[in-house]
Formats: structure tokens, sequence, C-alpha cells
């Protein structure tokens, strides 16, 4: 792994909202929950613009539960150092899923995209869940367009990465692992507390 430059929890949050916004599942809960609000807040984000990083925050703990306590942040670490970073691609093997039922069986129990992949390719279907969506994204990255960073935390640079935002990118990738880069721009947090949080 190779840090770039370190970077706020602004940044982390405001790429979240950007790569939720054109998902099918959390898309049109964060539209609704914008309300009146112009969506360019969303997928132009102003970094230096404080009223803007404060309405994010608020969005994401209404549609997610950032910095309430619950939800996918549910014992997330309040104190997170987050950076820019590069992942070599054998590093990008080793990414897991959040440690949840969904992904924990598409998975064979390993937590790893690859292995989802592998039985995504095999017609291996989940809870009943269809897998369309992964094909999508690997045929979208097989087009060569390009999406918002995965967002991954640690302990430290000796401990497991784990996913917190694009577990279906991600998955994609193993779909299509020829257009994985040898290297891969991620955002990453790291803190030791996340060993206290449910979902690492």
């Amino acid at each position: 792994m190779r840090l770039i430059q370190p970077i706020t929890d602004d940044a982390m949050v405001a790429e979240f909202l950007r790569a939720e916004i054109g998902s099918k599942r959390f898309g049109p809960l964060i539209r609704k929950s914008l309300a009146d609000q112009d969506a360019r807040i969303l997928t132009h984000p102003d970094l230096h613009a404080e009223d803007e990083n404060t309405y994010r925050k608020w969005l994401l703990g209404e549609v997610r539960g950032y910095g309430r306590n619950r939800d996918l942040f549910e014992n997330f670490p309040s104190q997170i150092n987050w950076y820019k970073a590069l992942l070599r691609k054998e590093e990008v093997r080793s990414v897991m899923y959040i440690d949840y039922s969904y992904w924990n069986e598409l998975s064979n129990h390993t937590r790893l995209p690859i292995e989802a992949a592998r039985n995504i390719r095999n017609n291996v279907e989940v809870f009943g869940v269809k897998n369309d969506g992964f094909r999508e994204v690997a045929s979208v990255i097989r087009e060569g367009k390009t999406f918002p960073n995965l967002i991954l935390v640690t302990c430290d640079e000796n401990s497991r990465i784990v996913v917190l935002e694009g577990h279906a990118r991600l998955t994609g990738f193993w779909m299509a692992p020829e257009w994985i880069p040898e290297e891969l721009e991620v955002m990453i947090g790291f803190s030791p507390d996340f060993i206290s949080w449910d979902l690492y």
C-alpha cells in the first residue's frame, strides 16, 4: 500500500454519497432524503463549503447511520485517520467484505470478493437475491467506465482491510479481473478501534 495524502472525513463522506446516489439499493432513499436540495451537492461536492460538508454528514446519518451509532455505522470509531492511497492488485485480492450474512454466504464464508465472483459465475444465488447487478457492474468496468473510489478501513498496515463502501464495485472488479489496474486508488481509514466495529 502506498499512501498518497491525508484527507478529511468530509472527503470520505462526500465520496461515500457520490457513489451511493447511483446505487439501485440506496440511491432512491438518498434522493428522497435530499428533498428540494440540489443533487449537485453530492455529484459535484465542494469540500471547501462548510455548509455543504455539514449537510452531507447529516444526510449520511439519515440514510446509513453515520455519526449516530446505528446501522452500518454502529460502533464505528469516531477517531479515524483518512488517506488517499494506492493498493497493488495483489493487495486488492485480500480486501474483505464486511462481516454480514449476505456477503459471508456469497463468499463461502471467506469474505473475499474473488470467491464471491467465482460463485456468481457458477450462478450461485444467496437468500434469493439475483446476481444481475454484479454482472452489470463488471460489464460497465469492461467498457472502461470509472467509479468513485472504494472506501476501505483497517486497524493498521498489518491488519485486514475491509470495504466500507463499494461492495458491488469490488465484486465487479473480480468478475473482470483483467481490468483491475496494477495500482488502484482508494480511500482508506486507519483506527485501532476498528477492532470493536461489529462488521470488521
